[in-house]
């Protein structure tokens, strides 16, 4: 066989490869996330992503965990701040989480996303990092 097609499949399949882990996390990354999550975020949504009631919203089903990924980011790293975010109904203001590395908050994202009902998919580091301000 030629080098340039080593070459070329080796390619073919690095690229296949970095497309499969962007879309399916790994199980470290997923305990990784919830392990976030639970350290950041279920004081308010609760471990079992249930809300309260006019304070915070429940995480089942979110329009905004399954739209894309910048939803759920932005709600991340600007907490009610995000655009759209004051419009929910909900009591109690959520802080935004901009001290967290791009790499927690796609963990955190890819948890969501994943979970309680939802099929958002999984978020990285480099989908975090252009909607820093």
């Amino acid at each position: 066989m030629k080098v340039s097609k080593l070459i070329g499949s080796a390619l073919v399949c690095a690229a296949f490869s970095a497309s499969i882990s962007a879309q399916e996390p790994q199980t470290g990354q997923v305990q990784t996330g919830k392990s976030l999550y639970e350290d950041n975020c279920a004081v308010c949504h609760q471990f079992d992503g249930g809300g309260v009631p006019f304070m915070q919203p429940e995480l089942f089903g979110s329009k905004r965990a399954n739209s894309p990924k910048g939803g759920v980011i932005d709600m991340i790293l600007f907490g009610s701040a995000a655009e759209g975010a004051g419009q929910s109904g909900f009591t109690n203001e959520m802080p935004g989480f901009e001290f967290l590395t791009n790499e927690e908050i796609a963990l955190i994202a890819t948890y969501v996303r994943i979970n309680f009902e939802n099929n958002g998919g999984a978020v990285t580091a480099d989908d975090v990092q252009p909607r820093r301000k």
